[in-house]
């Protein structure tokens, strides 16, 4: 199962390089047509591409510039074709001079489908302060 780890650990790197260069369609290749998911911002459920883009096209304004960066990433080859995997991920977000961080925790569920890796659950929440 260690290609599952490396390809597994290949779809979350993409999210978050694709997520720093504000890619939206990189970022929906990424997901399954019926993926769930629960963006740091998300009010509920978020299910199929169409919300998920819709999410992430409300949320990566362009005037700011974002970087991701994922640590302590931990993955778990379930079976041969799915694997979680859990991360704390660093956001930073640079609007003019003024640059925050947005600490979160990571939880995706990636699950090989027609011989291609994708996103099936997707769950990221702010790190307590």
């Amino acid at each position: 199962m260690t290609d599952t780890i490396k390809e597994a650990l290949e779809v979350v790197e993409s999210w978050s390089l694709a997520f720093t260069q504000s890619d939206t369609d990189k970022l929906m290749s990424l997901f399954a047509p019926d993926a769930v998911f629960i963006g740091t911002t998300s009010k509920g459920l978020v299910t199929g591409t169409d919300d998920i883009r819709h999410y992430f096209e409300s949320n990566l304004v362009q005037t700011k510039r974002y970087v991701s960066e994922l640590t302590n990433t931990l993955i778990d080859a379930v079976s041969d074709d799915v694997a979680t995997v859990t991360a704390l991920n660093k956001i930073t977000i640079t609007e003019n001079d003024h640059t925050e961080l947005a600490l979160g925790r990571l939880s995706i569920v990636v699950k090989k489908r027609s011989g291609l890796w994708k996103i099936v659950h997707f769950h990221r929440s702010a790190m307590p302060q």
